[in-house]
């Protein structure tokens, strides 16, 4: 297997995994809908947005880290972008409102990678 083929399947997981994630974060509404950037930033309670951002980064560096072949920058840039720019998940909630059709984990894969590089 490629770098590049294990590096977009880990993403790819990462993302999976954050889309997982969200349906718990918002309990059983009775009715089916798809977990949408728009809704997370819209319909999820304040404390609940950024436990479930962490748990989107949380899953995308880790598959990072796997993705790199276990070497820690990556994964080391998306925990400083995330946890010591204090500024992040605002401006993610911001992104997600310029894109609330799209996957959380999908919209903070892009941000991830204008920030860190693919």
């Amino acid at each position: 297997m490629s770098v590049s083929h294990t590096h977009v399947w880990g993403w790819r997981i990462g993302i999976w995994a954050a889309a997982v994630l969200g349906l718990v974060g918002l309990g059983n509404s009775g009715q089916a809908r798809d977990l949408t950037a728009g809704v997370v930033a819209t319909e999820m309670a304040p404390e609940q947005q950024y436990p479930y951002l962490s748990g989107i980064v949380e899953g995308l560096a880790h598959a990072r880290y796997v993705a790199d072949e276990r070497t820690p920058a990556g994964r080391s840039c998306i925990y400083e972008w995330f946890y010591d720019d204090q500024g992040t998940p605002q401006a993610i909630l911001s992104a997600f409102a310029r894109f609330p059709d799209y996957l959380p984990g999908a919209v903070i894969a892009a941000m991830i990678e204008r920030r860190c590089g693919p």
